[in-house]
């Protein structure tokens, strides 16, 4: 299928932007803060502003690795959240922030989405500059421990039945969650009504609650509502079973040919020096190589990401063609 036009064209500003920083790459690893910014950068607090409510899965890698920033530089690190329009309000607010090095984005799949259905108020390109890859999360499917369903098949052939019956929570509008929603009907037939809210986190205690019959999300950010028996998962939406919960099968072993993994990142407004940029590119990637934080995360269910600059420039580029794809393809839009 050739690539939709909105897809080209941000892949091409991709690619354009990747050859300008490419070109700095040689001098920006072993370049040295200016004495200016060091001084600076002792008293300023840097913040990550992660644009979903707290207790969603970017919150908690932000946290998680904000944690571990501190203690290795010294740093006073802040996350701070702003949610809204499935990230965009996040993402607006860093796009116009000083790029001073000390305002970050926490940005997760969503980001590579919402190019292809709406129009931002933001260049997704542009505007900002890689930081750092942090890690990739398998998504799992959940349902109420109080619901009868005990396989993803159950569920879809209830659905079916029952058109309209079973609500399916979102974190909003063009966001992971529903695209994935989306793609999941498609290749299933399953017939769910969706509710969106605003972060995944209120989606997940509707869902706790039995006031949503069903979502799908980061494990990591399910966690919590497992231990306390509150939901049971159907389904895993990777490649392959995970360690954490090897009794949850596929979604592909259920007969369902789909995979929908999240994964999270940091980026900076542009303009930000390349020098503190690729500072902060080696810091982070040197507290995801610690045991600390691979720990941290495995216990969620996700895995530490530490990769170069440009390998996560191609995921970005990638993920918002494959997306736009999706979008025109099944239809969604923006509100």
């Amino acid at each position: 299928m050739p690539f939709h036009p909105i897809a080209l064209n941000t892949v091409n500003r991709w690619n354009a932007t990747r050859r300008h920083w490419l070109a700095q790459a040689a001098w920006m690893t072993g370049a040295a803060l200016s004495p200016a910014w060091a001084q600076d950068n002792a008293a300023k607090p840097i913040k990550i502003i992660v644009p979903f409510p707290p207790g969603g899965s970017n919150d908690i890698v932000g946290r998680a690795v904000a944690q571990q920033l501190t203690a290795r530089t010294k740093r006073h690190i802040i996350i701070e959240n702003r949610p809204g329009a499935g990230g965009v309000l996040g993402a607006e607010a860093v796009a116009r922030a000083e790029p001073d090095g000390h305002t970050w984005l926490l940005i997760s799949s969503t980001f590579t989405m919402s190019p292809a259905i709406m129009k931002l108020p933001f260049d997704p390109v542009r505007s900002f500059v890689p930081i750092a890859m942090l890690g990739l999360g398998p998504s799992v499917i959940a349902v109420p421990q109080s619901l009868p369903f005990q396989t993803i098949q159950e569920l879809v052939d209830h659905s079916k039945k029952n058109p309209g019956k079973i609500n399916f929570g979102t974190a909003g509008v063009a966001s992971f969650q529903h695209f994935a929603l989306e793609l999941l009907m498609q290749r299933s037939g399953a017939a769910f009504t969706t509710v969106h809210y605003k972060g995944g986190s209120p989606a997940l205690v509707d869902l706790a609650a039995g006031h949503i019959q069903v979502s799908l999300g980061s494990l990591i950010q399910m966690q919590s509502f497992l231990k306390a028996g509150k939901i049971k998962l159907l389904a895993v939406a990777g490649p392959k079973r995970v360690e954490l919960i090897p009794q949850v099968p596929t979604l592909k072993e259920a007969g369902i040919d789909m995979e929908a993994s999240n994964w999270w990142g940091l980026l900076a407004p542009a303009g930000t020096s390349a020098a503190v940029v690729a500072f902060w590119h080696r810091e982070v990637n040197a507290v995801l190589a610690s045991n600390e934080i691979k720990n941290r995360l495995a216990s969620e269910g996700a895995e530490a990401t530490p990769v170069g600059r440009a390998e996560f420039e191609k995921l970005l580029s990638e993920d918002t063609a494959k997306w736009a794809q999706l979008a025109k393809l099944t239809g969604i839009k923006a509100e």
